[in-house]
């Protein structure tokens, strides 16, 4: 009788030994399945936020084909145009040399034309005026241009 207890008492060890071990594999399981949730679930999240610039940029490319129908039906040469970059950094420029720099940019009526990426021009003083005329101690502009000139590479008269 106390050997068949024993028996009984190894075979209930062995069997909870067991149920243990299958539980704490579950428990593994289900941590490495919580950390793969949570995984997914920013990496969703990092989706639906990128979501906007994605739909933009596909707004930018149907934009861009657009763009290059309208030019193709207009006889537009990509080919004859050519473009030269202007980066100038905000710095002090006399008046005469911003006029003369803006005029020359938008010189040429509609042969060529200036696409800005940023224009900041501003006064030195605190009482001067863009629009107004300079005074004797006029101290100029704070001046910065950057974009892309595009010409045509043949005068068309």
């Amino acid at each position: 009788m106390r050997a068949a207890r024993l028996v009984a008492l190894g075979c209930a060890t062995v069997l909870l030994a067991a149920g243990v071990w299958v539980a704490r594999d579950g428990l593994q399981q289900l941590a490495a399945e919580r950390r793969e949730a949570a995984f997914v679930a920013a990496r969703v999240s990092a989706l639906r936020e990128a979501m906007p610039e994605v739909l933009k940029r596909e707004e930018y490319a149907r934009l861009a084909v657009q763009a290059q129908q309208a030019a193709s039906r207009l006889g537009f040469d990509p080919e004859g145009w050519a473009e030269r970059r202007i980066n100038r950094n905000a710095g002090p420029v006399a008046r005469s040399e911003a006029a003369e720099l803006l005029r020359q940019i938008g010189a040429g009526g509609g042969e060529r034309f200036f696409s800005a990426e940023s224009f900041e021009l501003a006064v030195l003083s605190r009482e001067a005026g863009l629009f107004t005329p300079p005074a004797a101690d006029d101290k100029g502009f704070v001046l910065a241009v950057n974009g892309t000139l595009h010409f045509p590479l043949a005068y068309k008269p």
